[in-house]
């Protein structure tokens, strides 16, 4: 019997959402986690038998045994999800994809490196996903959309035709975006809001219709990242 090669895999993060990636990577009998890797939280939120790597000598020590690697950062943290996950691929790493086997992703779609597929998702044909995207549990993102760089839609959102998104958009829950709409770079859609209109760089738009609510710039910490 031919054994399986494993993919040895780095999980970046120890909060929600690497807990959630666990279970989709598990699905996989070729993965195979090396360890979770967390310089910010003194304890682990995952309960699982993984080692739990915290300095930069443990760091170098798992990423000689490890190929592959996944920054499980959820939120509206789509620019340090994405800033981590260019320096991970820095140090030789692969970006892995986690996708659900329950979710559909249209054969005509273009796929990014890095991306996070919840169950239930649903992407319609001829749309272009980024690099290091979550799409959350139920959200769909209908015909001929364009998705930017560290882009979080997330649960039961609704994504219109021809929707163009930048790069580190945050799309909160139960949200609508209308067909042919903009939203700029690093713009969060609060829950529940129904967006009509084009949103600019930066904005924080809530309600039904959505309204300019305040301005906002993500933050990023590489930690020890910044050695390597």
């Amino acid at each position: 019997m031919t054994m399986l090669k494993k993919k040895n895999i780095i999980i970046w993060g120890g909060k929600s959402q690497s807990k959630i990636l666990i279970e989709t990577i598990k699905l996989d009998k070729k993965n195979k986690i090396s360890a979770i890797v967390d310089p910010i939280i003194n304890k682990l939120e995952i309960v699982e038998l993984i080692p739990f790597v915290k300095t930069v000598n443990e760091f170098k020590k798992y990423l000689k045994k490890s190929e592959y690697f996944i920054v499980g950062i959820g939120g509206s943290h789509g620019l340090a999800r994405s800033k981590i996950s260019k320096k991970l691929i820095d140090c030789n790493l692969k970006p892995l994809s986690a996708i659900h086997p329950t979710a559909f992703l249209h054969k005509t779609c273009k796929i990014g490196k890095g991306l996070q597929v919840m169950p239930g998702v649903n992407v319609n044909c001829f749309s272009n996903i980024g690099d290091f995207v979550i799409l959350n549990t139920s959200s769909t993102v209908d015909h001929e959309c364009i998705i930017g760089n560290g882009v979080h839609i997330m649960g039961n959102a609704y994504v219109g035709g021809r929707v163009k998104i930048g790069n580190f958009v945050t799309i909160g829950s139960n949200a609508t975006i209308f067909p042919d709409i903009e939203i700029k770079n690093g713009a969060f859609i609060g829950a529940g809001s129904v967006v009509r209109k084009n949103v600019g760089e930066n904005q924080v738009v809530v309600g039904n219709p959505a309204k300019f609510l305040k301005s906002v710039k993500q933050s990023y910490d590489l930690g020890f990242l910044e050695k390597f």
